[in-house]
């Protein structure tokens, strides 16, 4: 099921069906020729031993792992909160809005195109031919979040959870996804 789910977002595996296909059928062939032009092969051992990995290759072995959680918790990320300011505390995120001086209609209207623009963004992350497109936008979309914050609403940045800090954090992962979303 997370299979055709993946392959439906664009998404694929690194081990795909013709790789498993080939590893199930195994290696036959005779070894003599090779062996007698090259000498015996060196055990699996001494090999990685005189080829020691480089940060370049540690970095990418650690990220290549993280890649897929990283993207799966920014789309999750941005479609919950979108979901949340619009279906479970829709009047609770206009209130803010409206207690610093923004009329009903127009704290309405932004938090309910603030909460699609999350969602959107959230799917686009999910969907591969989208996710550089969501990330961008992510990213811009959260600085003008810090930004209007900053202008109309400063004393959200002093709030006990620190909705408004936490953003930059957001914004370095969605940094880390851009540079590791190329796979050739």
């Amino acid at each position: 099921m997370t299979y055709l789910l993946l392959k439906f977002l664009g998404w694929s595996p690194p081990l795909r069906t013709t790789a498993l296909l080939e590893l199930r059928r195994g290696v036959a062939g005779d070894p003599a020729p090779w062996m007698a032009a090259t000498g015996q092969p060196a055990s699996l051992h001494a090999a990685l031993l005189a080829m020691p990995a480089t940060v370049q290759e540690r970095w990418f072995g650690r990220l290549y792992l993280l890649k897929p959680l990283i993207l799966v918790v920014l789309s999750v990320f941005w479609v919950v909160s979108g979901l949340i300011a619009l279906v479970a505390s829709f009047a609770a995120a206009a209130a803010i809005l409206r207690r610093h001086g923004m009329p009903p209609a127009v704290a309405d209207m932004i938090t309910w195109i603030s909460s699609l623009l999350d969602i959107a963004i959230g799917l686009a992350i999910a969907w591969r031919r989208a996710a550089r497109l969501g990330l961008i936008a992510g990213i811009a979309l959260s600085l003008i979040y810090m930004l209007a914050a900053a202008l109309l609403t400063p004393d959200m940045w002093v709030e006990p959870l620190g909705a408004l800090v936490k953003t930059g954090p957001a914004i370095v992962l969605m940094l880390v996804a851009l540079a590791t979303l190329a796979d050739r």
